[in-house]
């Protein structure tokens, strides 16, 4: 299936809502949080956070910014996780179809890119149990969050240096057809 999905009219169909995601409904959302919490903050994009941290920005929110946090998470950053994994897998199989032989081990590599799906959800889940759980505070569940939180942005960077590996490797093939 993904080899059958990695062809440039879908890679551009993704790459275009990716687009309108990354300049419409993020910046809208995350607008609206920060006029929610007072600039506190968004757990999704830090790096990692404490407990205390993760509490004392759920904190700073109104009820209705709770409430619109969890709706946020629950639509946008639903479907903004499947498009970016969709789009840097898709993208990244094509290149390696070109960079590396048939039959070679790195055309799996792209599957990793789901790994990220996959966390960026455990760490909404996480995120929303918080939420909504408030003011009740789930220590293991702030510190999970913490840590899918650091894993997602890893295997982001993991992603795209696999996107810069294959890009390096077509050169690499490319520029020895040509000596």
């Amino acid at each position: 299936m993904q080899t059958r999905l990695s062809i440039w009219q879908v890679i551009t169909g993704l790459f275009i809502v990716l687009l309108i995601i990354e300049a419409v409904v993020l910046p809208y959302g995350s607008s609206k949080l920060n006029d929610y919490s007072g600039s506190a903050g968004i757990l999704d994009l830090r790096l990692s956070y404490s407990v205390d941290k993760a509490y004392a920005i759920i904190g700073a929110y109104s009820d209705a910014g709770r409430a619109f946090y969890v709706t946020f998470t629950l639509t946008a950053d639903f479907i903004y996780p499947i498009v970016y994994s969709l789009f840097f897998a898709l993208l990244t199989t094509v290149i390696y179809r070109r960079a590396f032989a048939p039959k070679s081990w790195a055309h799996q590599l792209p599957l990793l890119i789901y790994i990220t799906l996959l966390l960026d959800y455990l760490e909404n889940a996480c995120i929303v149990t918080m939420l909504t759980q408030y003011p009740d505070q789930i220590t293991f569940i702030a510190k999970a969050s913490s840590l899918f939180t650091t894993l997602k942005w890893m295997m982001a960077a993991i992603s795209v240096l696999l996107l810069l590996l294959g890009v390096v490797m077509l050169i690499v093939k490319r520029l020895r057809k040509t000596h």
